[in-house]
């Protein structure tokens, strides 16, 4: 992390460009924080081997910060930082005073360090409370987050880092998106092990890979434990999703009256066909593949009334099996379930939803067609069991 700073012996370049911002009035440091020219955390898209396309809900800002002088004291750096105290340490043994008196220390341009963020930081760890604001939007919490991380500064901004998030949490999104990683990199700088858990939990069912890192220090080993929990529930779904095809094709889901198996089987293969999920059968690491997306290739196959996300393919399979009264329409054809579903009148032959001798209900019959119909219950189940990534350990240790 001492990368990111340096001891300025000579002028440095932008010394006398930058406007000079005062926290210390009686400042013996000069922190200059160089120009920002690139975006913040961007995100790109990128289409995966299932042609699966993700995107960002935001756009990353435009990079227009210009440079800062910022006028400081070394001993509260060094008071709140290692990172500082150890270079101003080593100034102390050089012949580092500029002609203004003070200790000039330039942040590494390439770090792309944001200067609304480090003079927010900077008035914090001087116990400027005024001058530090209440709320803050995302990116630029998620700025404050990077100079805190790579500086050490936890500390100094913990009950700062509190209220910013908790005034800001609402925004947090239930999708793999931009902000969700810059939530979960937030969440772990500011040790918020309630939003760490929700953010990677999010992160788990939706991400189709390793998660992006947007240019942030999000640990390895955060990611890495990321995508083994993603691995572990994409399997786990085509598990099920699989398990189920064979069934069928084997004819252990019989229906011997309206071959609901038969409709089922024709629907799954092409829609397990369509989405690349079967023969092959995908294996690890999944690649391009989210749980989400092995439940939505195959919601409207197994949809059951109960099921939250409601799709329409199946529902009046469902009404078939269970005689749900159901009354034709004008045209002559069956309102489904409600969703929008809708069946010809046809042949009892047919697979489609029958009418009782044109009574107005769906022909009551049982058939195993319906424990596959049921089976997306389980893959409900799955998600519902992911828990989300822990930040510490049951001794109080940080895992990552």
């Amino acid at each position: 992390m001492s990368d990111s700073l340096q001891v300025v012996v000579v002028a440095s370049p932008f010394a006398g460009l930058a406007p000079l911002y005062e926290v210390d009035p009686d400042a013996d440091a000069l922190v200059i924080v160089p120009p920002q020219t690139e975006p913040f955390a961007p995100w790109e898209e990128v289409t995966t081997p299932t042609q699966q396309k993700t995107t960002s809900t935001t756009a990353a800002p435009p990079a227009s910060r210009p440079a800062l002088r910022i006028k400081v004291s070394s001993k509260h750096l060094s008071f709140a930082s290692k990172i500082f105290k150890s270079k101003l340490k080593y100034a102390g043994g050089q012949k580092s005073k500029q002609s203004d008196g003070r200790i000039h220390l330039q942040l590494a341009p390439e770090k792309q360090f944001d200067s609304k963020a480090v003079a927010i930081v900077l008035n914090a760890l001087h116990g400027k409370g005024s001058k530090v604001p209440k709320e803050v939007d995302l990116d630029t919490l998620g700025q404050i987050a990077l100079f805190v991380d790579k500086f050490q500064l936890f500390d100094a901004v913990e009950v700062y880092g509190e209220r910013w998030i908790s005034r800001l949490e609402h925004t947090i999104p239930d999708a793999y998106n931009r902000d969700l990683i810059v939530w979960l990199y937030i969440s772990y700088v500011f040790r918020n092990a309630e939003v760490l858990r929700g953010v990677t939990k999010t992160a788990i069912v939706g991400s189709d890979g390793p998660i992006k890192t947007l240019g942030l220090p999000i640990r390895d080993k955060l990611i890495k434990h990321i995508d083994e929990q993603r691995q572990l529930l994409v399997s786990s779904a085509i598990e099920i999703v699989t398990s189920t095809l064979e069934k069928l094709v084997a004819g252990k889901a019989g229906c011997n009256k309206y071959h609901c198996d038969s409709f089922l089987l024709g629907e799954l293969v092409k829609t397990l066909t369509k989405n690349k999920l079967v023969w092959p059968r995908p294996e690890r690491p999944f690649a391009g593949i989210s749980f989400l997306f092995v439940v939505s290739a195959v919601e409207g196959v197994f949809t059951s009334p109960s099921h939250s996300r409601g799709s329409a393919v199946c529902g009046d399979l469902w009404n078939v099996c269970n005689g749900v009264a159901a009354k034709p329409n004008g045209n002559g054809y069956v309102n489904g379930n409600g969703r929008g579903g809708r069946g010809p009148l046809t042949p009892e032959a047919s697979p489609e939803p029958v009418l009782r001798n044109g009574g107005g209900y769906f022909d009551t019959h049982e058939c195993d067609a319906r424990k596959s119909v049921a089976r997306l219950d389980e893959l409900d189940a799955l998600e519902d069991a992911v828990r989300g990534l822990d930040l510490e350990g049951a001794l109080g240790y940080r895992n990552y």
